[in-house]
């Protein structure tokens, strides 16, 4: 999808939610972020046309940093 429907698509969204909560005044952010997040899910996982089988975008997970464990007091660890 291209820019311009993505953000159509977003605004119609966050208008449904803004009428959804009784047309709540000062949330418009909260609206917006949420149905951002709303397309971002729905561009990642998208079923084909026929509905046989979904598509799914995997992001990378960031990288784990495991730092090493301390030697206890009296381990071999410590003993060398």
């Amino acid at each position: 999808m291209n820019h311009q429907n993505r953000d159509e698509w977003i605004a119609k969204r966050a208008y449904a939610l803004w009428e959804g909560c009784g047309r709540e005044h000062g949330r418009n952010v909260e609206h917006w972020a949420q149905a951002t997040r709303e397309y971002d899910e729905l561009e990642r996982t998208r079923a084909s046309a026929d509905g046989q089988e979904v598509l799914v975008r995997f992001r990378p997970k960031p990288a784990i940093t495991i730092s090493p464990r301390r030697a206890e007091p009296g381990s071999a660890a410590m003993r060398g």
